[in-house]
């Protein structure tokens, strides 16, 4: 299966990325292809729940369905597809400095037919979204860790 990976530094303890990477409905503020997404299983998210996400790809829209198989805060959450393109999604949050490393990676199936060159060019391509993604958490858990360092001047209360 192909495997397409990226990572960041992220200026902000894990806590804080996984403020922003646990909120699995919040997804579509950061995503570059989900546009909704909605838990399916009752409770919060963590390991065994479920979540249909609905993604753009190409010109069309994918509806998937998911569940989390691996779910360690502030550290791994990994997610399968149930139903829809097969593939597993892994985000890895580690300290690192004063901040995190945060790695994503997308393990996928080709339909069959389609000749390994192609899932090259597919891996990268969905390489270049998961660093887009990457960047666009690493600006909202900056922006968030910023404003609540901000009020918290002088304060002794722990990061939210």
């Amino acid at each position: 299966m192909p495997l397409a990976k990226s990572e960041i530094r992220i200026g902000a303890p894990p806590d804080q990325v996984w403020a922003v990477i646990g909120d699995l409905e919040g997804g579509p503020r950061w995503s570059a292809v989900t546009l909704e997404c909605q838990l399916t299983s009752e409770g919060p998210p963590g390991l065994g729940c479920t979540y249909r996400a609905v993604s753009k790809f190409a010109a069309s829209k994918i509806t998937t369905e998911h569940e989390i198989v691996e779910w360690e805060p502030p550290h791994i959450m990994v997610s399968w597809v149930t139903k829809g393109a097969e593939s597993v999604l892994t985000q890895i949050c580690e300290p690192e400095g004063q901040g995190s490393k945060l790695t994503m990676s997308n393990e996928f199936a080709l339909p069959r037919g389609v000749p390994s060159l192609v899932g090259d060019k597919l891996a990268q391509q969905v390489s270049n979204t998961l660093t887009e993604e990457l960047m666009r958490i690493k600006r909202e858990v900056e922006e968030r860790y910023r404003a609540w360092c901000q009020t918290q001047k002088g304060s002794s209360t722990p990061a939210p």
